[in-house]
């Protein structure tokens, strides 16, 4: 068994019941009793399309977004050096190396963020760092994700384990003394987890001084949110990490999504409505012993659909999945 399962508390006899995806009725007695069909046979990526070129954009004073390099990139510099959140793809690592060389006048990165282990987010972490010493922060589980090898069944992809110089080397776990905080350029800039949501391992970065918060997969610009309930996401986690930024936000606050252009209070309310909403009707279906296909047909994100583009069908799955995954993992009762 892969030491990131054995470590977050996973049993062999779990493990192996993941790697055949449960079977249905392990669901059915988890619902107490009820049957529910099988899963949409639909396949997706976690790499998002890339973009051809980098943009940066002068978020406030000081703080840059830097899009095109995977996911969205947040850039900060102070006396010679540079913080990052998040190091965009491995195929744009090089380019994006150039630009902060070019834009910082070669300044060292000397913290990066990883707000989760995706790799369109973590692709970059041993290039943009090199030889030079530098403080990788993240979440506990995403540095096991990162150090392990491991299967995504829903992606049909298998995950080799990754680089040693690009694994976190200053992460934490969920703690009652959140937020946490790092000193850069005279900043406290604040960081914290917000449980299983995207992933299990999704960690929020706020620059206080700028009134902007990085949210990495948890926020979503446009489209559906990517549930990754393999690595231990869950819709109801996704809804409750959104509802914990809203409570960090004013009506001035930017928040910088895994994708996209920034993000207001307002479009992380809908977003939070939305999750809850389809959360309630998969419960609904499900509890009337009918399953995803019926979910799709019966359009339950039809009133959402004009503001979230993308697969709502694979978002209607993978919300679903999580559902019975998250009671198999003890989150939800």
């Amino acid at each position: 068994m892969p030491d990131a399962q054995r470590n977050a508390g996973i049993t062999e006899g779990t493990y192996l019941k993941r790697r055949d995806l449960l079977k249905r009725r392990e669901f059915m007695s988890l619902l107490g009793g009820v049957g529910v069909a099988g899963a949409l046979g639909a396949r997706a990526r976690l790499v998002h399309a890339q973009q051809t070129s980098l943009a940066v954009t002068e978020l406030r004073a000081g703080l840059h977004l830097i899009s095109g390099a995977g996911g969205n990139v947040v850039a900060r510099s102070a006396t010679g050096a540079v913080v990052l959140v998040d190091s965009g793809s491995a195929d744009s690592a090089t380019a994006l190396r150039a630009l902060l060389s070019e834009r910082f006048t070669a300044a060292p990165v000397t913290i990066l963020f990883n707000t989760h282990w995706h790799p369109d987010h973590t692709g970059g972490n041993d290039t943009l760092v090199g030889d030079r010493p530098a403080t990788i922060v993240a979440h506990e589980n995403t540095r096991l994700w990162m150090s392990t090898e491991f299967d995504v069944e829903w992606e049909d992809k298998h995950y080799e384990r990754r680089a040693r110089e690009s694994w976190p080397n200053k992460t934490f776990f969920t703690s009652d003394k959140q937020p946490l905080t790092v000193e850069f350029g005279g900043e406290a800039i604040r960081y914290g987890h917000l449980l299983e949501a995207h992933t299990d391992g999704d960690i929020y970065v706020q620059f206080p001084d700028s009134n902007v918060i990085v949210a990495g997969g948890v926020v979503t610009a446009g489209r559906y949110p990517l549930i990754d309930y393999i690595t231990g996401g869950w819709i109801g986690g996704m809804a409750d990490a959104t509802t914990k930024l809203l409570g960090m936000m004013d009506a001035e606050t930017l928040v910088v999504p895994d994708l996209g252009p920034v993000q207001r209070r307002a479009d992380l309310e809908a977003q939070v409505t939305m999750l809850q909403t389809v959360r309630e009707r998969i419960e609904g279906i499900a509890l009337q012993g009918r399953g995803v296909e019926d979910m799709v047909a019966e359009a339950i994100t039809k009133e959402f659909d004009a503001r979230y583009a993308g697969d709502s069908a694979r978002f209607i799955e993978h919300a679903y999945e999580s559902m019975w995954w998250s009671r198999l993992r003890g989150i939800v009762a």
